[in-house]
């Protein structure tokens, strides 16, 4: 192990997560100290992160990463949006906010009005609440500029 590394136990597991120059890894092994290193599941990847950013992880929290957030940054990165989030900045904290309205009314209709839960509903409304909350919050309507401020010709 190098001095960047972190050296993390799960039950019955050994982590070591790597902060290399070159970007960071986590391998994952049995925790009899063999020489084995199998690839992370899902659950002990998780596990892995939320302890490397110095968090005592729950069941509940990484589950709430893997079922949830996962899914979430799944769509940010396969999705055709800008890259960088031009995209949502553009329109400036209110269009984030007037969209995550939107989804919001979304998610409500399907999961309590028709009693089916729609996930890709719910983690749409995540997604834009996060774009708000990552918003500059005085950018107002950004690029759209105010509405009804336009100059009659």
């Amino acid at each position: 192990m190098s001095k960047n590394d972190r050296d993390y136990v799960i039950p019955n597991r050994r982590v070591i997560i790597t902060g290399s120059p070159g970007g960071t890894g986590i391998a994952i092994g049995g925790g009899g100290g063999g020489g084995s290193w199998d690839p992370p599941s899902l659950n002990d990847a998780a596990y892995a992160f939320l302890r490397s950013c110095g968090l005592d992880p729950t069941p509940d929290a990484v589950g709430q990463l893997t079922e949830v957030f996962l899914p979430c940054l799944r769509i940010m990165c396969e999705r055709p949006w800008d890259p960088n989030g031009a995209t949502w900045r553009k329109s400036g904290i209110f269009g984030a906010l007037t969209d995550a309205k939107k989804k919001w009314e979304r998610f409500w209709e399907r999961t309590w009005t028709h009693g089916k839960r729609h996930d890709d509903s719910g983690f749409d409304l995540i997604n834009y609440i996060g774009f708000v909350m990552r918003s500059d919050p005085d950018s107002r309507w950004a690029e759209w500029g105010e509405p009804g401020n336009k100059e009659e010709q």
